[in-house]
């Protein structure tokens, strides 16, 4: 238990003897990469798993989560936690959870260490809470007016349990993330659109409620946060072939105005997932038009594209149309938020013998200024 927290204690002691600058501001970001996970001492091949936001399903697929705050401490150090909520039903309901809590220190203006605790949790399959501790490394650096960017590499280390064996994580991500103070004057002057303009570009991610009627076959129902987009097909999808269908609404989007009223939303997930020389890659992905009726209302109507290859298996692409109606308001300073409502329908591939696919979703998004 001392050798777990000793790292944090460490860190507040360079903290308080740090010379009298700022280091830090609030911020929400998102972030995604790559994660090795390794059941130690096992001698299994490990799971490789790419994944843009970060996609993680608790214990069961200890990744990184696709959200993070970070709230100043002090001076030179910050807390920042990462997490991702989500459960998902089929027959069977299984939830899972991931929350981790570090110090973030800052070394020098850009390069920064972090050291903390993680919590990985599932109910459903195998009813485990695991604990664990990470540590850190990053560089960050001022990506555009608005964003900030950073790369760092993160090792998490979870303890064994009755149901669970112990598991290292290794990976490499990339961040992008926007200050939340209200002090932050840019921040507040974006914060909104010019008069004769509905939109303002940004950058956002998405979770909420999604039912995926599979016809024929049955149906998928999750609340996640973030959203699930097409990882769960493809996680599940060499258990459940027919799973491979589900592609819920994407889970990263932009809103890049092209008029008064008029913006094109771009949305994507992008997932890899391979191990012991299983390969299953899926990109789910859609482009729309959205349209600002009055106020924060707004409609949209699009198409979708779903790419989905595995090992041993011709890649197939099966395309999809979208519509929905949704509010958009503000949050804090730079972040708005919005709730939506939408709808999208996939054909039938008969490569893969994937049935017709309807979607309704219920999604919350965050979004944050990219200028």
């Amino acid at each position: 238990m001392h050798r777990t927290f000793a790292p944090l204690a460490l860190l507040t002691v360079l903290a308080t003897t740090a010379q009298a600058q700022k280091s830090w501001q609030t911020e929400f970001g998102i972030q995604g990469g790559f994660t090795r996970l390794v059941a130690a001492g096992s001698g299994l091949d490990p799971t490789d798993a790419i994944s843009l936001p970060g996609f993680n399903l608790g214990n069961a697929l200890p990744a990184t989560a696709g959200v993070y705050a970070i709230i100043p401490w002090t001076q030179k150090l910050a807390v920042e936690t990462d997490f991702a909520a989500s459960q998902f039903s089929s027959g069977l309901t299984v939830t899972f959870l991931s929350l981790g809590v570090r110090g973030d220190y800052a070394l020098t203006k850009n390069l920064y260490a972090a050291a903390g605790g993680v919590l990985a949790y599932n109910n459903g399959l195998a009813n485990e809470t695991q604990l664990g501790i990470q540590g850190a490394v990053g560089y960050r650096f001022r990506l555009t007016g608005a964003l900030s960017g950073r790369f760092e590499g993160r090792t998490s280390f979870f303890g064994r349990t009755s149901n669970a064996g112990p598991v290292d994580a290794y990976a490499f991500l990339f961040g992008v993330s926007t200050v939340t103070s209200r002090g932050r004057g840019g921040a507040t002057r974006s914060s909104v659109p010019a008069a004769h303009r509905a939109w303002r570009t940004q950058l956002g991610i998405a979770g909420g409620y999604a039912d995926a009627h599979l016809i024929g076959v049955g149906s998928v129902t999750s609340l996640a946060f973030p959203g699930y987009g097409g990882a769960l097909g493809n996680v599940f999808g060499s258990l459940v072939s027919e799973f491979r269908a589900v592609a819920l609404p994407p889970t990263v989007f932009a809103i890049l105005p092209i008029g008064d009223k008029v913006a094109i939303e771009p949305a994507l997930d992008i997932h890899r997932f391979q191990s012991s020389g299983q390969t299953d890659f899926s990109g789910n992905l859609s482009v729309r038009l959205d349209y600002a009726v009055h106020g924060g209302w707004y409609g949209a109507l699009g198409g979708n594209l779903h790419y989905i290859k595995t090992t041993g298996v011709n890649a197939a692409t099966r395309p999809g149309l979208n519509l929905g109606w949704g509010y958009r308001f503000p949050i804090v300073a730079s972040v708005g938020g919005r709730v939506e409502a939408n709808y999208t329908m996939f054909k039938k591939n008969a490569d893969l013998a994937l049935p017709a696919t309807n979607i309704f979703g219920l999604m919350f998004g965050f979004a944050m200024p990219i200028k």
